[in-house]
């Protein structure tokens, strides 16, 4: 059984921090500038579509205020992961495709800016322990369909995603946004039949522009999430009971047994998120705070008298999270400093039928605090040099069974990117980035609910949250000029997970040969 363990590595944190120090401590004076996406090599256009992304996108009535004014492109890209080091409710082998287009344009003779993209994947997941519901589990709720066995899932994923900003006058502007994201999950052959979810968001934003020099934004918005599952013991696989348990987790090591047909599941997640903006000479800095509160509930489908309660579970949170970020430009350097802190609280509450009321049996508890720092050297062999600490703390506890399963982790990263032009209309590229998982404590009681989810799920779990890990990231290949000032870009993404060590238990889940590699090769076409 895995058991209590306390780690402390409080000289190697010292000497991390003390490293940043020193890098911050280095840092020269920039100032502003803004790039054009033609014009940049692909480490530099990943970073700063990253910036979109964190900086801009999350408020749409920004669009127009953006680090990137205009971009179009498509891309199709084709999966590849396989290992054993991976959490047991994932999966352990992957293959599909995936493709993406997406474009950001300001209309002529007009105040709007629009922004849309369409994804879709399609992808096999093997190996996917005892999860039925897999894919679907968000902001720490416990709820979710397992069974014994393992298995395969096919899946299948459309995301469509639109935003617009008008500028009323030289003060307000308005923006809006709606994303319809549906994913299907489906079995073939055995006991785990089908899941679908659909997720729909929609979101509204004022910016209001005091002076020159600073903007303020509200936003708010609210995601509808829905999934339903069709459960079933026909076509079993050779090595499936012809007849399998279904049960539907509500805790750590609670849960509701003799679920024949599955769930339906809603959840519904307004937020309130304000950002304040300042672009002074030279430099910039932009505090963004985002509230959420989510409500999720889980219904039997086979309930169906009025006398009857079908909701039989609840799962509320609260969520807040607080993004920083600080850009110094100059013509051919840029200096980015972002910090991210996020706070979870959440509760789950299952039905009752003797009393016929709600109880609460599960709390949770997590934060997450993520620091880090890019410099880019625009049109230079050397492109890029980033620094990053990520740091985790989650705690859980069943209620019923006094069940705690806490742990930490500290994750430090760096890495560094390269681009050499090979001719006048390509160049090679290179991003490369090494990060160490390291536990800093888990504690984990696995004799507090000895049941068949302990077995099945729980101690397996715990082993694995306790492993120390190694992590390679690379992003190789060619960017290539084509006529009317588009761009091809050739790439292969490899990301490698290595253990490096294990936990002290009489039961060994893993061992320290074990691994996990993703291999991501594609194609991007900029037009």
């Amino acid at each position: 059984m895995v058991t209590t363990t306390k780690k402390t590595n409080h000289l190697k944190i010292e000497r991390m921090c003390l490293t940043f120090s020193l890098f911050f401590c280095v840092l020269n004076v920039f100032s502003q500038t803004v790039p054009n996406v033609n014009n940049l090599s692909v480490i530099e256009r990943d970073f700063h579509f990253e910036l979109f992304e964190q900086r801009y996108f999350e408020i749409p009535s920004l669009l127009n205020q953006s680090n990137l004014k205009a971009f179009s492109y498509g891309e199709v890209n084709y999966l590849y992961s396989e290992g054993a080091l991976r959490n047991p409710q994932d999966y352990k082998k992957q293959n599909g495709l995936y493709l993406e287009t997406a474009s950001l344009q300001s209309l002529e003779n007009t105040n709007w800016t629009l922004f849309g993209s369409l994804e879709y994947l399609n992808t096999r997941k093997e190996d996917i322990e005892n999860n039925l519901t897999y894919g679907i589990t968000e902001n720490s709720s416990p709820y979710y369909l397992f069974q014994e066995t393992t298995g395969i899932w096919n899946h299948q994923d459309y995301n469509f995603e639109v935003s617009a900003a008008n500028t009323l006058n030289s003060r307000f502007t308005l923006g809006a946004y709606l994303n319809y994201d549906t994913s299907f999950y489906f079995r073939k052959t055995d006991t785990r039949n089908e899941l679908t979810a659909l997720k729909v968001q929609a979101k509204v934003a004022l910016s209001y522009k005091y002076n020159i020099k600073h903007t303020f934004s509200l936003a708010l918005s609210n995601e509808f999430y829905k999934t339903d599952s069709e459960l079933g013991n026909k076509f079993p696989e050779n090595n499936t009971a012809t007849t399998a348990n279904y049960y539907l987790s509500t805790g750590l090591g609670s849960y509701i047994k003799n679920i024949e047909t599955g769930f339906e599941s809603k959840r519904n997640v307004p937020e309130l998120q304000l950002y304040w903006f300042t672009k002074q000479d030279g430099w910039d800095v932009s505090v963004a705070s985002n509230t959420e509160y989510g409500l999720e509930r889980w219904t039997d489908k086979n309930i169906v008298k009025i006398e009857e309660n079908e909701e039989l579970t609840k799962y509320s949170f609260i969520k807040e999270r607080v993004q920083v970020f600080y850009n110094k430009y100059q013509e051919d350097k840029l200096l980015s400093v972002h910090l991210d802190a996020e706070y979870l609280k959440g509760n789950g509450k299952v039905w009752q039928d003797t009393g016929a009321f709600y109880y609460k049996n599960f709390t949770t508890t997590s934060y997450n605090v993520k620091a880090g720092a890019d410099i880019l050297f625009y049109n230079k062999l050397l492109n890029k040099i980033s620094l990053g600490l990520n740091y985790y703390n989650k705690s859980q506890l069943d209620l019923n069974y006094a069940y705690k399963f806490d742990f930490q982790y500290l994750d430090p990263k760096v890495s560094v990117g390269f681009n050499k032009s090979i001719s006048n209309t390509s160049a090679f590229f290179a991003n490369l980035s090494a990060s160490y998982h390291l536990v800093l404590d888990l504690e984990h009681d696995p004799f507090a609910a000895n049941n068949i989810y302990v077995d099945w799920i729980g101690n397996k779990m715990a082993y694995f949250s306790e492993i120390d890990t190694f992590n390679f990231n690379t992003k190789l290949g060619i960017d290539v000029k084509l006529r009317n000032k588009n761009k091809l870009e050739c790439s292969l993404n490899t990301a490698y997970t290595k253990a490096t060590k294990l936990p002290v238990s009489n039961e060994n889940y893993y061992s320290n040969s074990d691994d996990y590699l993703s291999l991501v090769a594609g194609l991007k076409l900029y037009f």
